[in-house]
């Protein structure tokens, strides 16, 4: 029996050319890409022979290399504890060695995450017979959902750079900081506030002085106001898309804004060209990959004006249509290349 690719999306258009992508270069090399959407999957659990089905057919080791999700968000995160399901009834041992890792890392951090590493160590262990591999696995059972709130406090944990940030949950605090400091918070304007869900820059705003600020919180409800990260604004108008894949960095490209625009981001028109990341970078790069679980990642970088390096964020799901473009690089081929390895 041929082993083929499960991809998940939440519609068909959802990923339509990273899928396409992947599917082409799977077809060069004999394999089958199963196209499925989330709600394809079925569950029947219980005690002794849980399964997982796919349009009605269970999934197994003897058929399915591995599974790739992309985005999986809802309103009610059924989608996202659907997948996590899966990954627990079908996961390989290469989680339960990467969770095992993982444990002894943060051993030193104290009694409370060494008892941590033990319990993920156990974990591999009783899924590790499963064989089929389930990209990212570590990183969305550790992390149903990843926003850019708790991205942060990960990097924070692990000694990564970030951009100086401030996040508050009522309109007093924000205005009760301009009184009392010059400038808001002393960053200087123009200043960003972003959205801890949003993705392609579609929530990122620049504020410029104090009136355009009082102007966003007239018109925000106070109940979402915690949703928002507020940042100081590097000067340089461009950022750094890196891909890691099977924890090894495979290139990065240049975004830049183009005209009004302060954005850089690909989709919103930015200028994509290849970029020769330093050790320093690279190395920046794995090491979010690894300490968020990710077999494959886009870590956002942005440099100021010293060129110190600072980690925007990382996306678990990252589209790559403008990254070959800018790079050659096939990325397709490489995903596909790694559940060869890993399935």
């Amino acid at each position: 029996m041929n082993k083929q690719i499960i991809t998940f999306t939440m519609s068909l258009k959802q990923s339509q050319f990273e899928v396409d992508r992947l599917e082409n270069e799977a077809k060069e090399l004999g394999i089958e890409v199963n196209r499925a959407l989330y709600r394809d999957l079925t569950f029947d659990l219980n005690n002794e022979n849980s399964r997982v089905f796919v349009k009605g057919v269970e999934v197994t080791s003897e058929n399915c290399m591995g599974m790739w999700f992309r985005v999986a968000g809802t309103v009610s995160g059924k989608y996202t504890e659907g997948r996590n399901l899966a990954i627990r009834l079908l996961g390989t041992e290469d989680r339960g060695q990467i969770t095992e890792d993982r444990g002894q890392i943060t051993e030193d951090r104290g009694q409370i995450t060494e008892d941590r590493g033990q319990i993920t160590e156990d974990r591999g262990q009783i899924t590790e017979d499963r064989g089929v591999f389930c990209a990212n696995s570590r990183g969305y059972l550790e992390w149903t959902r990843m926003g850019k709130i708790g991205q942060h406090g990960v990097f924070i944990e692990n000694n990564i750079p970030i951009v100086p940030t401030m996040v508050f949950y009522t309109k007093d605090q924000i205005t009760n900081y301009e009184l009392r400091i010059t400038n808001f918070f002393g960053w200087e304007y123009p200043i960003i506030a972003k959205h801890e869900k949003g993705y392609q820059g579609k929530s990122v705003r620049k504020f410029d002085n104090w009136k355009q600020v009082e102007r966003f919180l007239n018109r925000i409800n106070e109940k979402n106001l915690g949703m928002f990260l507020w940042q100081k604004c590097l000067p340089t108008r461009w950022d750094l898309r890196v891909i890691v894949l099977d924890g090894k960095v495979i290139g990065a490209m240049k975004r830049t804004a183009v005209g009004e625009e302060f954005r850089s981001n690909f989709s919103l028109g930015g200028a994509v060209e290849k970029w020769n990341l330093s050790e320093d970078d690279k190395n920046l790069a794995e090491k979010v990959a690894k300490v968020c679980g990710l077999d494959y990642c886009g870590v956002d970088i942005m440099k100021n004006e010293k060129n110190e390096s600072f980690v925007l964020e990382v996306n678990r799901q990252c589209q790559f249509q403008g990254f070959e473009k800018a790079t050659g690089i096939n990325v397709a081929k490489l995903v596909v290349e790694m559940f060869l390895k890993k399935g």
